[in-house]
């Protein structure tokens, strides 16, 4: 007997689904000509897209979290001449679940746009700030209300061999991990 397919199950198998067609048409992972840390010259793919799961921060509260994101590559020279950087523009956006005292669990939607300014320390380290706005669209227990604020963060993607990343980040009203593909 089969067990009928939950919004986590479905969740789950869609994203494996999806990630699992973008491995097909992504392009191999970035070329990098290094000569010390820090210094050379990226080039990478313009489009960049993943998926994030953790602990969404909304006020004293703190829920679970998963954020799709997209991001494209606006200046692949970057500010710094010294330095191997580049200037993306980012979106994120997916459910956050939150809890109360007087209903078990009610779904919301965190959103945030920014721009990201990714440093490559080696062929396999990068490091990247974040800076721009954020919020949530409430669930009615916390009063159907849609919020917007400043957001500033930090964060780090290591590359495989292959075209996928692992990433993590910190920022006011997000701490989470995932994963990204280039293409």
């Amino acid at each position: 007997m089969t067990k009928p397919l939950t919004f986590g199950r479905w969740l789950g198998v869609v994203i494996i689904l999806f990630f699992g067609a973008l491995s097909v048409f992504s392009t191999a992972h970035a070329q990098t000509t290094y000569y010390e840390p820090w210094k050379g010259k990226t080039v990478v793919p313009p489009i960049e897209l993943g998926a994030m799961g953790g602990a969404a921060i909304y006020g004293k509260d703190v829920n679970w979290s998963i954020l799709m994101t997209g991001a494209y590559l606006i200046d692949d020279a970057g500010w710094a001449t010294d330095l191997d950087d580049r200037l993306w523009v980012e979106l994120q956006a997916g459910p956050s679940f939150f809890s109360t005292s007087v209903v078990n669990s009610q779904t919301g939607l965190q959103y945030h746009i920014h721009l990201r300014w990714d440093f490559t320390y080696n062929e396999y380290w990068t490091v990247y700030a974040l800076g721009g706005l954020g919020g949530f669209s409430l669930p009615s227990g916390f009063g159907n209300t849609f919020t917007m604020a400043p957001r500033f963060g930090a964060g780090v993607e290591y590359q495989t061999k292959a075209a996928l990343m692992f990433r993590g980040e910190v920022s006011a009203d997000f701490i989470g991990a995932g994963i990204a593909l280039n293409f």
